[in-house]
């Protein structure tokens, strides 16, 4: 038997999906207290709630992280930054979207974006950790100690995405509380876009060649100047025509005129 041959083929290519995670509250270990059942419930900003999300998102797939939060608890933020790296390390794009506030602890997790867009009108915020402290001298001073350290680690993060701003510079920052534009944060390297994003390079309408001076010809003249080289023609000519009639005598006849002005003019010709 002769053996087929398999003339055509169809094959469907695997669209890569989009998974999109939102920071839309503050991040925070636990949620709300319900009063009805006396516990707390799940909140979807914890480092845990995102550590499940992430899990379920295979590898090289991309995440669209949209951020609103005015910050909140430092371990969860940096917890869920290091997550987030650590899924763009296996493979993912994480694109980032300020969508109102980036603030305190919010910023820090959007840094961990490989690409951050800003919308108009929004904002982010640096500034020191701080907390609510009780207890005596020594775990007062603890607690400062430990805000330091927090504040040195903060500064790093910020540092690994930072362009033309030193570590001296971020500090003085971080020190007065400083609320960024969405200019500053794209002259600091803290996003990459504002507004829609930048069309790509192949996008962009090509550039106008110049003209090629030998195919239009400055010596070549076009219709309209022969049209005015021939009007002045007829009108030398008609020129010609009177003032020889204004020079014959009166005695000629009507038709000797006319005559005796054609003679003259197939003589004299044109210039």
């Amino acid at each position: 038997m002769a053996k087929s041959v398999m003339k055509y083929r169809f094959e469907q290519l695997a669209e890569t999906r989009v998974h999109k995670l939102y920071i839309y509250d503050d991040v925070r270990a636990e949620g709300s207290f319900n009063w009805e059942t006396w516990n707390y419930e799940e909140s979807e900003t914890s480092a845990k709630y995102f550590r499940d999300r992430l899990d379920e998102i295979p590898d090289g797939e991309t995440i669209e992280l949209h951020v609103n939060s005015c910050g909140g608890e430092v371990g969860e933020g940096v917890s869920i930054y290091n997550l987030l790296r650590q899924k763009s390390g296996a493979g993912s794009r994480i694109i980032g979207y300020v969508d109102g506030y980036a603030y305190s602890v919010a910023m820090d997790i959007i840094m961990a974006c490989d690409e951050i867009h800003m919308g108009l009108g929004t904002s982010m915020l640096l500034h020191n950790p701080w907390a609510y402290v009780a207890g005596n001298a020594a775990q007062l001073r603890n607690m400062a100690d430990q805000l330091d350290a927090l504040a040195d680690a903060s500064r790093q993060l910020y540092m690994s995405k930072a362009k033309d701003l030193d570590e001296e510079e971020l500090k003085e920052m971080m020190d007065k509380e400083t609320m960024l534009s969405p200019d500053m944060c794209l002259q600091y390297g803290f996003c990459d876009y504002v507004g829609e994003k930048a069309p790509e390079k192949d996008d962009q309408p090509d550039p106008e060649e110049p003209e090629d001076p030998e195919v239009n010809d400055p010596e070549e003249p076009d219709d309209k100047e022969k049209q005015i080289r021939q009007m002045k023609e007829q009108l030398f000519r008609q020129q010609q025509i009177n003032e020889m009639l204004r020079g014959l005598q009166p005695k000629h006849k009507m038709t000797d005129t006319f005559r005796e002005a054609l003679n003259q003019l197939r003589k004299g010709g044109t210039q």
